[in-house]
């Protein structure tokens, strides 16, 4: 279990979403033994068959299955719970947070990430108490609060960087950006998003790339409504990235903003063509905020 964990990790957080849902599936399917599982998790702070789930739920969602995400993390905060390692939990935590945050359920993030918090401070987990921190800050933003979130969100990144962490910059800087952005600092907006391209660059971390372009174009259409240009380039190569990637999730979000910039611009046939491919991949999950955004949209395109 430890080296598909390994193998997993490292695709996932390079775009290879295929790739880590095969390793961290095969891994619950036939390894999670319980007491071997206990065993080594006394030797490498994780129990393997919690931080296995919450990234295969993680992968789930870019593959386009939300629903199936949602019942993966589900029963890995339920095994996580039951296992008395509060470690573990915290881990859960973390990740439920993650996957919320790319399902767009913002009171379900707050949630999760208040109780990691309570948790890492009751247990001196300073990293946890970080990326619960800012997890709370992208929670209030999801709610539509964009100024409460942002002390939140950089409180939880300095003190993430302060302890030396890297991985996972990449989508907070994303997640800054879009905070930045919805608050009307747009030159800061820029910053973190051009750092967050640039740290993935350096460090090869790729899950976050597409969302990273999606988001620049939003920038662009904030804060300077005529350059349709410049956004829909953004928007095309989030997409373009998003195909490559096979990450239907961030795949679906490029498109929406793509034919949303479309419909502004009166080109309805371009907005209609841009989305409803994409949306027309997806099997399930039409419950969830990006999909009922894009079947509304759909809907009035259609009109």
């Amino acid at each position: 279990m430890e080296a598909l964990f390994m193998s997993g990790e490292t695709m996932l957080y390079r775009a290879d979403f295929s790739g880590a849902r095969e390793c961290f599936a095969t891994a619950v399917a036939e390894y999670d033994d319980r007491e071997r599982t206990r065993f080594w998790a006394a030797r490498t702070s994780h129990d393997a068959g919690v931080t296995h789930r919450s990234n295969l739920a993680v992968a789930l969602w870019h593959l386009g299955l939300p629903d199936q995400s949602r019942r993966v993390n589900l029963e890995m905060r339920e095994l996580a719970r039951q296992i008395g390692h509060p470690y573990s939990l915290a881990y859960a935590l973390h990740h439920t947070c993650w996957l919320y945050q790319h399902l767009g359920f913002g009171s379900e993030v707050r949630a999760a990430a208040e109780e990691e918090i309570d948790i890492a401070a009751e247990q001196a987990f300073a990293l946890w108490h970080a990326t619960g921190t800012f997890f709370k800050g992208a929670g209030m933003l999801l709610e539509g609060e964009p100024a409460q979130a942002l002390p939140f969100l950089q409180a939880g990144h300095e003190a993430f960087r302060a302890g030396g962490a890297r991985l996972t910059l990449p989508f907070q800087f994303s997640t800054l950006g879009e905070a930045l952005t919805r608050a009307g600092r747009f030159e800061d907006a820029r910053r973190a998003l051009d750092e967050g391209l640039a740290v993935g660059e350096e460090t090869d971390e790729r899950c976050q790339e597409a969302e990273l372009y999606r988001l620049k174009g939003e920038l662009l259409r904030a804060e300077a409504p005529d350059q349709v240009r410049a956004a829909e380039d953004c928007f095309r190569l989030a997409i373009e990235t998003a195909r490559r990637q096979a990450s239907k999730g961030w795949e679906l979000r490029a498109a929406t903003s793509l034919a949303r910039l479309f419909l502004a611009e009166d080109r309805r046939a371009e907005a209609r063509a841009a989305l409803e491919t994409i949306y027309g991949t997806y099997s399930e999950g039409f419950t969830t905020p990006d999909l009922m955004e894009a079947a509304a949209l759909l809907e009035a395109l259609g009109e």
